[in-house]
């Protein structure tokens, strides 16, 4: 179907009336990768100061850490445009102005106008969810990956090893991975069984689902910038 819009402002204004009214962010870049609109869910994700004016500003002018990413989010809009669709990417920053990594989901999908001219690009964001077997067998509600996660039994170290397990690295592997001997990770390993009460992986792996571990992600897995999915 042909596109009805004649300019960038016809597209907007119609486009941002229905976005601001969205929980979740929506931000539109013209054909150069200028920004021109973000809602407020936009805006408190990549923490962009509210006296900021943001129209007519490029990734790397904005006064915020992600910005270091300029050149690869430049890229997702050229690959949108490419592909005259949808492209998603995996980006992980300090988003929402957070002092630690989080991973989320971004898509965008390019907008022409009706002679088919680029206009730019709609991006939104969303939290990355944990779609496991687990959950799709016993039809539970996919969780959402976090940095962030307290327990009262396992400390963010044991949880860290947890994440290892539930990904089906062995001791040998692990021990690599920490720098530390076999043995070492097989003692800590039965200490996590004996502290959930299990004997088996299998059985320790059913507890982690029933206590939700299985959406915890290490934050020193994870590393600033964008991978195209």
């Amino acid at each position: 179907m042909d596109s009805p819009y004649r300019s960038i402002d016809e597209f907007i204004a119609p486009f941002a009336t229905t976005m601001d009214l969205l929980p979740t962010p929506w931000g539109f870049k013209d054909a150069t990768s200028q920004h021109l609109y973000m809602n407020e869910a936009a805006r408190k994700y990549t923490a962009t100061p509210e006296n900021y004016r943001l129209e007519g500003k490029k990734d790397n002018e904005f006064p915020t850490p992600w910005s270091d990413c300029a050149d690869q989010f430049c890229e997702h809009d050229q690959q949108a445009e490419a592909a005259k669709g949808s492209v998603a990417v995996i980006e992980t920053h300090y988003w929402y102005g957070n002092n630690y990594l989080s991973p989320f989901i971004s898509e965008k999908y390019p907008v022409f106008d009706h002679n088919k001219q680029l206009l730019g690009c709609i991006w939104n964001a969303r939290p990355v969810d944990n779609l496991s077997a687990m959950r799709f067998i016993d039809q539970k509600k996919a969780s959402v990956l976090t940095t962030r996660l307290a327990h009262p039994l396992f400390t963010s170290a044991e949880l860290d090893v947890i994440f290892l397990l539930l990904r089906r690295f062995n001791a040998k592997e692990i021990a690599r991975i920490y720098n530390l001997s076999v043995k070492t990770i097989s003692n800590r390993i039965t200490t996590l069984y004996q502290k959930a009460g299990v004997h088996s992986l299998q059985q320790f792996e059913s507890y982690c689902y029933a206590e939700s571990l299985e959406s915890y992600l290490p934050e020193r897995f994870l590393s600033a910038g964008v991978i195209f999915i």
